[in-house]
């Protein structure tokens, strides 16, 4: 799970990583919390 910047949008993106690709299960924008834990980093 990451979380990530998407044109000035922050997005909770859960992946898996299957060679050669990476593959997106779901992507959603990250709640007023996840924004807090991520600018915390």
């Amino acid at each position: 799970m990451d979380i990530v910047y998407s044109i000035s949008r922050l997005l909770l993106v859960v992946h898996t990583e299957r060679s050669p690709r990476i593959r997106v299960i779901s992507a959603r924008p990250a709640t007023r919390a996840e924004r807090r834990l991520y600018e915390n980093i």
